[in-house]
């Protein structure tokens, strides 16, 4: 590839016929200056009689991705986004009507702080997806201590996990207030 204007895609094709007996999905990895263009060349390439795009039309295009460093960073972060999206919807549901009363603030904050770390911004050293500098690794290890962090799907894990563990007969308490 020397033109600096072609894009590599990443073509993926479904099998129409669940009777036919080739694989479900198939990848296809080309080159043009947009997804029209390298659908087209992926066509052309393996139109045949009897090919993956052929008279039968036992394939069809079901996404084509752009195949590049930032592309790749900017479906992770999506996928995590989703992820987080699901985690968020699902400890909400499953937390709705069983509030905790009161919980303790502190450990609240302190479970919040630990999910935000831990789920929604993991790994900062790692290579791709990397949480802005205040989102950064866990206090102990590269901030003052007392720095927090907070998330709203941080939160929802946090209120999901006491209220399982209460109504698991598992009362968190904070020691500091059994003085």
């Amino acid at each position: 590839m020397s033109d600096p204007e072609l894009i590599r895609y990443r073509i993926v094709a479904q099998r129409t016929d669940p009777a036919h007996p080739g694989a479900a999905l198939l990848t296809n990895y080309t080159y043009g200056r947009s997804v029209e263009e390298a659908v087209s060349k992926a066509r052309k390439a393996l139109e045949k009689p009897d090919g993956l795009y052929g008279d039968q039309g036992l394939y069809r295009v079901v996404e084509v991705v752009e195949e590049s460093c930032e592309s790749a960073l900017r479906q992770q972060e999506d996928a995590r986004r989703r992820y987080l999206t699901t985690i968020l919807e699902a400890a909400i549901t499953t937390v709705r009507g069983r509030e905790l009363d009161d919980p303790d603030g502190e450990l609240l904050s302190l479970l919040d702080d630990f999910f935000t770390r831990a789920v929604v911004f993991p790994a900062p050293h790692t290579g791709g997806v990397r949480p802005r500098p205040h989102q950064a690794t866990f206090g102990w290890t590269s901030e003052p201590p007392g720095i927090q962090h907070a998330s709203d799907p941080g939160r929802a894990l946090a209120l999901f996990l006491l209220a399982y563990l209460d109504h698991h007969g598992l009362a968190v308490t904070n020691p500091r207030d059994q003085r």
